[in-house]
């Protein structure tokens, strides 16, 4: 992890970010899911209230993922 940024993430399914998205584990098996933003300040906003806050669980798109580990769907 070179970014600051990616050292206080949490989320078990974050996976990388750059200008304007983050990248995380996709729904789908064998998928990755991109997260656009509108600017960089959105997507560092949302890096820094929800990513690196809780395990990232306060993100609707976390919550999908983590239900397909739950019910055992994903190992």
């Amino acid at each position: 992890m070179s970014k600051s940024i990616e050292g206080a993430i949490e989320c078990p399914f974050y996976l990388e970010e750059g200008k304007g998205f983050i990248k995380c584990e996709g729904v789908l098996n064998g998928t990755v899911c991109t997260h656009s933003f509108s600017d960089n300040a959105k997507k560092s906003e949302f890096e820094a209230s929800v990513c690196s806050v809780f395990g990232g669980k306060r993100c609707a798109h976390h919550r999908a993922v983590a239900i397909l580990y739950d019910k055992g769907l994903r190992a």
